[in-house]
């Protein structure tokens, strides 16, 4: 029921695998677990909650969950806090953006005091003595986005960006699979997300950083520093939905 994504003795990051229901889009659920304490990468909607409530008590308590990040506002990866926030103290953490928009997913008063607004340019988290680091990535994809970067397993949660709804494979890891896999990850990208600048921001942005595996909310993940190089590439270069008629 899960893929391990990164594991050390203090440290893990887990896929939680089959989330999908029929005639939905399979959403990647993902939980960063340090020092026995919990963050949940999108809690998804009410109707996987059993499923991935299973998948995350083989790692973790539901009670040891400590955050539950949104990168954006999207029902298929937030509307099931009605169901998650009465099992665990956990602090939802989302765009300043669209804190106002939370409560349409809950009972009145489950959300006094559990939202944490993440400013326009980002925070670190604290994740019992581990710093996760909420990055900005406005406009790619939503005008309040937040990817999440680990860097003690060196991933890259990207949310939308890289995303491949269509793709048959867990895990790209050769130049060949990559250039391959452009053409599904270009397939939502042309579409969804919203302009060039947005993406050569980001991409400058992300260089900083150590990443070694490409995480996206949707299909594939892009592993070695490589290929990691020629997503960043890819992301500069692809028409968007603002390029779509040039």
């Amino acid at each position: 029921m899960s893929t391990i994504l990164y594991t050390d003795d203090q440290h893990q990051c887990i896929k939680l695998d089959n989330q999908i229901i029929d005639g939905a889009v399979q959403v990647n659920q993902f939980l960063i677990k340090h020092n026995s304490r919990g963050m949940l990468i999108g809690c998804g909607g009410q109707r996987i909650y059993k499923s991935a409530l299973a998948a995350l008590s083989a790692h973790l308590p539901s009670g040891a969950l400590d955050f539950i990040f949104l990168p954006h506002q999207d029902p298929d990866i937030g509307s099931g806090l009605n169901l998650w926030l009465p099992i665990c103290k956990a602090q939802v953490l989302i765009s300043e953006l669209w804190t106002r928009f939370l409560p349409a997913f809950c009972v009145q008063g489950l959300l006094e005091s559990r939202v944490t607004a993440i400013p326009d340019q980002g925070m670190r988290v604290d994740l019992a003595g581990s710093s996760l680091i909420a990055v900005p990535a406005h406009f790619l994809y939503s005008p309040g986005n937040f990817h999440l970067y680990d860097p003690v397993s060196k991933i890259l949660f990207t949310g939308n960006l890289g995303a491949s709804i269509m793709s048959q494979a867990e895990n790209i890891e050769t130049e060949e699979d990559f250039n391959s896999h452009v053409a599904l990850m270009a397939h939502f990208h042309n579409r969804y997300i919203a302009g060039s600048e947005a993406c050569r921001r980001w991409v400058a942005f992300a260089r900083q950083l150590d990443v070694e595996m490409i995480v996206p909310q949707y299909g594939a993940r892009i592993t070695g520093k490589a290929l990691v190089a020629k997503f960043y590439q890819w992301v500069e270069k692809e028409k968007t939905a603002a390029d779509a008629t040039d």
